[in-house]
């Protein structure tokens, strides 16, 4: 068994939007500083850097132009997720780092669990990366990424300035569930890390479970250091809690 190999850690959440210039407008409101990218492939994306972690905010612009591109399958994977929300936006699933993503997904084959890969490779940018999608389980559970080169190789040489972080950092995601600590516990089996209580102890952005009708990803909680709490906000169907 590979778990302590993998070393997993939380890499981005992806949160599904009407328009990425209106979500990013609402973020950079509620005081994270949000960008936006240029249109591509037939979809557009942008969210909030904060080191090797990032929010990424996605929609589809051109279904034609995404059924040709290289980014067809990996959002084909991603549809049952996304069509599980409650309504047209919100957080909809996670990517967990892991130094191999092939070997995990021998472990989860191993231990019963039907699984895709999906490989893509951006030459002009010199970087390739797999990615891992679990088909069984709720629909929001994460999926595994692997870099190549390593996540922390392709910013060791980007100027921090090159993003804007602002003064909060991201400390946990927020997922309902009927049965929360038996929800904990089987993402915590799924990662090959440990539950307490109801949450899991993920490097990068805990994840915490709270009772809830829907199996969804609800919240992010957001910390400025200064132990002074402020009042969520939300944003295209996700919750920032802001812990202070």
């Amino acid at each position: 068994m590979r778990r302590f190999d993998e070393r997993p850690e939380f890499d981005h959440l992806l949160h599904w939007v009407r328009g990425v210039p209106e979500a990013t407008e609402a973020y950079r409101a509620a005081g994270v500083p949000a960008h936006t990218n240029e249109a591509l492939d037939g979809f557009q994306n942008g969210g909030w850097r904060l080191d090797t972690r990032y929010i990424e905010t996605l929609t589809i612009t051109d279904p034609d132009a995404l059924r040709a591109s290289r980014y067809a399958e990996g959002l084909r994977l991603l549809r049952p997720a996304v069509e599980a929300l409650e309504g047209p936006a919100g957080a909809f699933t996670f990517a967990v780092n892991v130094t191999d993503a092939r070997a995990t997904a021998e472990r989860l084959r191993a231990q019963g669990h039907e699984v895709a890969e999906f490989e893509v490779e951006m030459a002009e940018h010199g970087v390739s990366f797999v990615e891992i999608f679990v088909l069984d389980g709720p629909p929001w559970q994460p999926f595994f990424i692997t870099y190549d080169p390593p996540r922390e190789e392709l910013l060791a040489g980007v100027d921090p300035a090159a993003f804007e972080r602002g003064p909060h950092d991201l400390t946990g995601l927020v997922v309902t569930d009927p049965q929360p600590r038996e929800a904990a516990r089987a993402l915590a089996r799924l990662l090959g890390l440990r539950a307490e209580n109801a949450e899991v102890l993920l490097p990068g952005a805990h994840i915490r479970f709270e009772r809830g009708e829907r199996r969804a990803i609800t919240a992010v909680t957001l910390s400025d250091g200064s132990g002074v709490a402020g009042p969520d906000t939300e944003v295209e169907g996700l919750v920032l809690r802001f812990t202070g």
